[in-house]
């Protein structure tokens, strides 16, 4: 059950928001107040532009959660990974969703959650997940720490029933939101992740290599691709083989730096130019 005293805080909030006119200052005051309705830890808003780059326009972070990681490298490029962003924008869908909702079978043992969840101490996720008019999406990411607390179900579904509210202000705040990005930095680098590997594998190495890239488990894989799992283990090994990698954790590592070394406009294999 949720307390008054919370409900009054979110009123407070929104109620503030629009007496300011949804200044960005006021933006980050409301990401606080979803924090604090949701006993998060720590939060960030996310703007995908349509064909741009990520920008992280506000964000709370703690002192274990590194911006060259959480902010830099995601943005350049990690979040093509992003279970969240993957299902925002694969299934054009909107609402608030936890991060079991969202990942992919075998998740929890993928690279990406090793870096961006496990080595900050990040026990879950929610985020309010935003599909705008423009085509572009809008993430406002709540974090827990704490290992013996899940988020509350009766707070998620209050700020749910309030969705509709929350995307109207972020709707007016982003109209004076000025935006300046690479209108070919998404294409750009959607295309760098599905060539990615193609210069040294074969079609069926690649398809499972995205698989593996973003947290599939060779169980879910082998049942896609109806094969056995020891068939894609095998296939696996090749990968790996001739990539010149030993785990998923240097296969991660390799995706990064090959869209890192990539020049723009490219359509070759990303790791042609490492």
């Amino acid at each position: 059950m949720i307390s008054l005293k919370k409900i009054n805080l979110w009123s407070d909030v929104l109620a503030n928001v629009i007496s300011k006119k949804f200044s960005t200052d006021s933006i980050n005051e409301l990401l606080q107040g979803v924090e604090s309705m949701l006993d998060g830890s720590s939060g960030m808003i996310t703007l995908y532009p349509y064909l741009g780059k990520p920008q992280t326009t506000h964000h709370r972070l703690l002192a274990n959660e590194d911006p060259n990681w959480h902010i830099s490298t995601y943005e350049d490029g990690a979040y093509l990974l992003d279970p969240f962003y993957r299902y925002a924008l694969d299934n054009q869908a909107e609402g608030v969703f936890k991060l079991d909702d969202v990942a992919p079978e075998g998740f929890k043992e993928s690279e990406y959650y090793s870096v961006f969840y496990e080595k900050s101490g990040f026990e879950d996720e929610v985020c309010i997940m935003l599909q705008l008019s423009d085509k572009s999406i809008l993430s406002i990411s709540v974090v827990k720490h704490s290992i013996h607390q899940s988020f509350n179900q009766d707070h998620l579904a209050f700020i749910e029933n309030t969705f509709s509210l929350v995307k109207s202000i972020f709707t007016q705040w982003l109209q004076a939101y000025e935006t300046a990005f690479d209108g070919s930095f998404e294409g750009h680098l959607e295309h760098a992740l599905g060539a990615f590997g193609s210069s040294l594998l074969t079609p069926k190495e690649c398809e499972i290599l995205h698989y593996v890239l973003h947290g599939y488990s060779v169980k879910y894989i082998a049942e896609k691709l109806e094969n056995s799992v020891e068939t894609i283990k095998h296939h696996r090994k090749n990968i790996y083989l001739k990539l010149d990698v030993t785990s998923q954790s240097e296969l991660f590592y390799l995706f990064i730096a090959s869209l890192k070394a990539l020049p723009k406009g490219s359509k070759e294999d990303p790791l042609s130019f490492i």
